[in-house]
Formats: structure tokens, C-alpha cells, sequence
């Protein structure tokens, strides 16, 4: 990892610290989260805007994340020889026996319904590995569910999507050739989104980008409509890692490809560099991160090109100088009009301060303030943090947890009739250095 460089102090603004406190402490108890014991619920000026915790990620609600480096609970395995091993703070769950009989492992809810779910994808002996959708009724056996599979194949070199009905086995009902070759020990990107009775697979070699697409619409008399997800391997040995599923997928008529961060290449581009606004930064491609070493108190931030309408961001970042309640570090969404400033664009961010989970939106300029909640404890210096973003219409929903479990909190605000339908997204700090990994992007 790159050696922090301290940044020039500065104070933020005092009245935008008073407004998060006041936010934090205008708590109204209820359970937003009806399944988890203590979960709350907190109501300000805006009457739907709202933040919430609950114990830990639900298994059955979203957004549903596993970073691995926690262990495997929560998780039922089926076949196979399944552990959890940890490197650079992050997790992966390894199937290490292969085998013909399907080894699987299966969490969530098998009431969802329409969703994303992606994660990364490693084959280390054989052919076969991928995701699978729609799960229910999972047992021991090669093809003992209901569910749809989302995998890649190192002998034909393809993506392809099969079903498990009833214990019958339907193959490549959607197949597509990967252009080069797939390699054993290689993290391969998959996202899978199911909506109504079109199932979406997308493939891309982790940080490049280079999206292969498979899509499959079921017949109404076989299609599987609800279902938990799970990873499995087929006569192979797996790993899987950075797994989340969250809640929503486009319609078959949406088809903008995903985005999967590059940092694995010492690089922040969608096609074209990322635009820079104050820092400086570096890159780390054993660990897959990008780092700013010297905050500007410019707000610094780097930006993407490619503009986005209603989406979900997922992401890891973590504060590299000891976090306080006047530093903040996250991401940004629905980015236009970038320019040097700690507001100095439209659009809206989502992010976590040594105290706090806030939510607020851009205004060339002006800083308008969404939600606020507190962590479930004070963030740690070097401390990996996951946050989903969720930007449906002009709501903003956030979720933020340690990536290595814990605490769930989440910030929710609806900014009314919003200028800004669709924007780019980034990386962004407030007087503090930060470090960020793992960003994901899907269209809703």
C-alpha cells in the first residue's frame, strides 16, 4: 500500500456538522426492518427521507453483501469441501474437492424476485463455475434445486446461462463466446439480473471491462420467479469473492452493460480516464485500489464519463487519517458540471464520516443536506467500509457496514423534483484521505 501523506488541515463548514447532528439526533424508534430485533427508523423535515440500522445484512432483505472475510455464515453448502480464507482485508470462499456433484452454497431469501447479483468468479481446476438466481428448494445433488446458473466455461471458452427444474437439467438455454481465452486462477466479473422471466448474464475479465453478454427469456409455464442466490461449480474447483445482490433489475429493453472497477490495472476509466479534481493519487494492483495520498481540501473526487439514470453503486472505502465527525469519504453519483471545490458539481453523494452515514446532494456549489445516521460505532483509521447506493428517480438510498461484518445503518432521502435525472459517478473525500476498492455499477 502507498504511505499516507497528511493533507492541510481544514475545518468544514460549522454548519454543516450541526445540520448532521441534528439529523442524527432527530430519531423517531420503529422497525424499518421488521425481521431484525433493534432496527429504527428516524423522520426529518422531508417526510421520506429516513435512516435505519439493523444488527447485521439481513439474509433476507437488501442489499445483501459478503466480503468473505468474516467466515462463511449464513451460508448452507450442499457437496464440496468449503472454507474462507482472507487476504488484504478481503475474503475469499473457496470450493476446494470439485467433484461432479454440484458442490453449491446458498443464502438469502427464496421470496425474492426481481434483483441483481453479481460477484467475482475464479475457476482453479476444470471448467465450470458461476451464480445462481432464483434458488429454491436447494438439496445434496448435481442439479437438486429450482434456479437459474449464470457461468463461465474455460473448455468452450463461453458464458451461458442453464435452469435446474424439478432436478432436471436444462443447458445453454443462452450461450455466448468470450473473444480470447479464459484462464484457470483468474477473477472473472459476473453480474446476473433477473426481471420478470428474463434472466441477463454479463462476464468481464476483473478490471478491463470488456463485457460479454447472454440473455435468456423463460416460457411463462417454466418460469422461476422467486429465489434466493448461491455459487456453484460443476466437475471444478471455485473461488468466489466481493458477492452482493441488491434489490432491482432493468427491464429486458434496458441494456447498458455494468461497470466494474479497473483498479486492478492502475487505472480509473470506463473507456477514458477518469477526470481529476484535487489529490493525489495512486494505485495499488495487488490489493485492486486507488488511493488519495494528500487531500487538497478541494473536495477532492476523480470522475467517470459514462452517464447513468437510475442505478446502484456498490463499493468499499476507508478513511487513511484518523477518522473525525468533519471528514467524510464516499461516492458520487449523478455527477455533472465536475469542477475543483468541495461542492463544486451537481449531483449527489453518499459517504461515511469517523461518526456517520450521509447522504446529501450537490448543487454547484451549495450543500444541500438528505440524511444522516449514525455508525453503529466509530469508524476506524484503515478500516474497510461497504457501501451500496441506490439512486432511484431524485431518492438516494445508502447502506453502510464494516466489509468485514457488522451493523448495518442506512440513510434514505428523496430530493423532490431533482435536476439531475443522469450523471456520471466517482470517488469523492472531505479533508481526509481515503482509499477505495471494488466499485461496481448496474443499471436499474
Amino acid at each position: 500500500m502507498s504511505a499516507t501523506v497528511p493533507g492541510p488541515a481544514r475545518t468544514r463548514r460549522p454548519w454543516r456538522s450541526l445540520v448532521v447532528a441534528l439529523l442524527a439526533l432527530g430519531v423517531v424508534v420503529a422497525g424499518l426492518f421488521p425481521t431484525t430485533d433493534g432496527a429504527y427508523t428516524a423522520t426529518f423535515a422531508h417526510p421520506t427521507n429516513s435512516v435505519a440500522s439493523a444488527s447485521s445484512y439481513n439474509r433476507t432483505t437488501f442489499p445483501y453483501r459478503d466480503s468473505f472475510a468474516g467466515g462463511q455464515a449464513g451460508w448452507t453448502t450442499y457437496n464440496g469441501c468449503w472454507a474462507t480464507t482472507t487476504t488484504f482485508g478481503y475474503g475469499k470462499f473457496i470450493e476446494s474437492c470439485g467433484g461432479t456433484d454440484g458442490p453449491k452454497a446458498v443464502t438469502g431469501n427464496p421470496e425474492w424476485t426481481d434483483y441483481t447479483m453479481q460477484g467475482d468468479v475464479q475457476v482453479n481446476e476444470g471448467n465450470q463455475a458461476g451464480l445462481l438466481v432464483r434458488v429454491t428448494s436447494p438439496a445434496a445433488g448435481t442439479d437438486a434445486m429450482n434456479a437459474y446458473y449464470a457461468a463461465i466455461d474455460l473448455s468452450t471458452n463461453a458464458l451461458f446461462i442453464g435452469r435446474m427444474r424439478n432436478g432436471t437439467y436444462s443447458p445453454s438455454l443462452a450461450r455466448t463466446t468470450i473473444p480470447g481465452d479464459l484462464r484457470r486462477g483468474q477473477f472473472y466479473h459476473l453480474v446476473v439480473q433477473a426481471s420478470g422471466c428474463t434472466i441477463m448474464a454479463w462476464q468481464t475479465t476483473v478490471g478491463a471491462n470488456d463485457w460479454t453478454r447472454a440473455t435468456y427469456t423463460d416460457s411463462s409455464d417454466t418460469c422461476l420467479t422467486a429465489g434466493a442466490i448461491g455459487l456453484r461449480n460443476q466437475d471444478s474447483k471455485a473461488g468466489y469473492r466481493f458477492v452482493t445482490a441488491t434489490q432491482g433489475a432493468p427491464k429486458p429493453s434496458v441494456t447498458p452493460s455494468p461497470y466494474n472497477s479497473t483498479f486492478a490495472t492502475a487505472s480509473f476509466n470506463d473507456g477514458s480516464a477518469a477526470a481529476t479534481y484535487g489529490g493525489s493519487w495512486t494505485f495499488d494492483q495487488q490489493q485492486e485500489t486507488i488511493l488519495n495520498t494528500a487531500d487538497q481540501n478541494v473536495g477532492d473526487k476523480q470522475v467517470l464519463n459514462r452517464s447513468w439514470g437510475d442505478m446502484t453503486l456498490t463499493g468499499d472505502v476507508r478513511l487513511m487519517r484518523e477518522p473525525t465527525a468533519a471528514t467524510d469519504a464516499g461516492f458520487i453519483t449523478r455527477v455533472n458540471d465536475a469542477g475543483a471545490g468541495t461542492d463544486a458539481f451537481r449531483g449527489f453523494s453518499a459517504g461515511i464520516s469517523g461518526t456517520s452515514l450521509v447522504v446529501g446532494q450537490h448543487d454547484a456549489g451549495r450543500w444541500v443536506p438528505g440524511a444522516s445516521t449514525a455508525l453503529p460505532r466509530p469508524a476506524r483509521l484503515g478500516e474497510w467500509w461497504h457501501v451500496t447506493v441506490a439512486v432511484v428517480g431524485c431518492v438516494v438510498t445508502a447502506t453502510a457496514s464494516p466489509s468485514a461484518g457488522g451493523t448495518v445503518v442506512q440513510a434514505s432521502a428523496d430530493f423532490g423534483s431533482c435536476s439531475t435525472t443522469s450523471g456520471a459517478v466517482g470517488v469523492r473525500e472531505h479533508a481526509v484521505e481515503a482509499q477505495w476498492r471494488n466499485l461496481a455499477v448496474t443499471p436499474r
